[in-house]
C-alpha cells in the first residue's frame, strides 16, 4: 500500500514538472486580406505580425491570409465576433453597413494627410469612430492611408465636371461615395474590383473612381485617361478588432497591438505617398495622361461636398460638430 502511494505521489509529481515545463500554445490572431501578398498593405500586415510576435514573447500568434485566402474583407468583418476572426483592416467604406455614422471619414474634402499625420486628431478621430461600433462588440484601433482616390477614364479624357456627365462611374460602395458619384450627373456602379478591368475595357462602364494601386496593379492601360481632384476623396483602411477577444487579453498583449499598431500608422501615412507617385510615374511612362484640376475648378467640387455634408450633418447631426472639435483641439 506504501508502495502504491509512492508509485502516485511520483507520478503527479512528475505530470506536474512536466507541465510546468511544456510551453504554453500561442493564442491566435487571424488576420485576413483580399488584396494580394505583394500589395503594401499586405507587407504591412506581415510586418505587424513580426512586432507584435516580438513584443509578446511569442504568445501572440499573428496569421496573416492574403488574397482572399481565408475571407474577403466583408466577409472577414461578419465573421468578428465568432471566433474564426479576430482583426480585419478593411477599406472605411465597408463599415459604413455597421453604423451610417462611420461615413463621416469618406465625405469629400473630410480627412487630408495634414490632419491625419496630426499624432492627436488621428487619435482623437480613431477613438470618436470606435465609440460608434463597440456597441457591437467591435473596436477600431486606427485609420491607416488607403489611397487619394481619383477618377480613371477608359476613352474620355476628363477635362472638367461636366465631362463626367452621363457617365457610368465605378465605386466601391457605401453611400457616401455613391451620392459623390450621383453629385456629378453620373450614374455610380458597385461591383468587384476584379471585375472593374474588363468592365472598362468592354464599355459596361466609362470609368473607375480608384487608387494608383487600383490603377497600376488591375486596370492598367485599359485606363488611358486618369483625372484628380486634390483632397477630394482621401480614405483609409480602418483597423478593427472583436472587442470581447480583445479585452481578454492581458495587458502586455493589448498594449503589444496597440503599440505596433501606432508605430506602423504613424509611418505608414508617409510612405504609401511615395508609393502612390511612383504608381502614377509608371502609369504616365507607359502612355497614360494623368490631369490635375486647378483650384478654379476644384471650388466647383467643393461646392457639392458642402451639400453632401449638409445633407449627412441633418441625418446624424452630433458627428461632424465632434470631428471640428477635435481638430479645434488638437491643431
Amino acid at each position: 500500500m506504501i508502495k502504491l502511494k509512492q508509485f502516485l505521489a511520483a507520478t503527479v509529481t512528475s505530470c506536474s514538472l512536466a507541465a510546468i515545463n511544456m510551453p504554453l500554445q500561442a493564442a491566435e490572431l487571424v488576420l485576413p486580406n483580399e488584396v494580394a501578398a505583394s500589395h503594401w498593405k499586405t507587407a504591412y500586415m506581415n510586418e505587424f505580425a513580426a512586432m507584435v510576435d516580438k513584443r509578446t514573447s511569442g504568445s501572440l500568434d499573428v496569421k496573416v491570409f492574403p488574397s482572399s485566402q481565408l475571407y474577403n474583407d466583408q466577409d472577414a468583418l461578419a465573421a468578428l465576433g465568432t471566433g474564426a476572426v479576430q482583426m480585419v483592416w478593411p477599406v472605411s467604406v465597408r463599415i459604413e453597413t455597421i453604423d451610417p455614422r462611420l461615413g463621416a471619414i469618406n465625405l469629400p474634402f473630410t480627412l487630408t494627410d495634414k490632419l491625419m499625420n496630426n499624432q492627436c486628431y488621428a487619435k482623437g478621430l480613431t477613438e470618436l469612430m470606435s465609440s460608434y461600433v463597440e456597441p457591437r462588440q467591435l473596436k477600431i484601433l486606427g485609420l491607416l492611408r488607403a489611397a487619394d482616390l481619383f477618377f480613371i477614364m477608359s476613352q474620355r479624357d476628363v477635362r472638367q465636371m461636366s465631362d463626367f456627365k452621363g457617365t457610368k462611374i465605378r465605386v466601391i460602395g457605401g453611400r457616401v461615395f455613391l451620392d459623390t458619384i450621383r453629385a456629378l450627373d453620373a450614374s455610380p456602379v458597385s461591383m468587384p474590383a476584379s471585375e472593374m478591368s474588363t468592365a472598362l475595357g468592354q464599355g459596361a462602364i466609362d470609368g473607375v473612381f480608384t487608387s494608383a494601386g487600383g490603377w497600376a496593379e488591375m486596370i492598367g492601360q485599359t485606363g488611358k485617361h486618369a483625372y484628380y481632384v486634390p483632397n477630394f476623396s482621401l480614405t483609409t483602411y480602418a483597423v478593427v478588432v472583436d472587442k470581447a477577444w480583445f479585452d481578454d487579453l492581458s495587458k502586455v498583449e493589448q498594449d503589444a497591438i496597440t503599440s505596433s499598431m501606432d508605430e506602423i500608422s504613424t509611418k505608414q501615412w508617409k510612405e504609401v505617398v511615395v508609393e502612390d507617385q511612383k504608381l502614377i510615374d509608371k502609369m504616365v511612362a507607359g502612355g497614360a495622361t494623368f490631369t490635375q484640376a486647378t483650384a478654379q475648378e476644384t471650388e466647383a467640387y467643393e461646392t457639392i461636398a458642402a451639400k453632401n455634408k449638409k445633407l449627412f450633418a441633418n441625418e446624424h447631426p452630433d458627428v461632424l460638430p465632434a470631428m471640428d472639435a477635435i481638430e479645434k483641439r488638437c491643431l
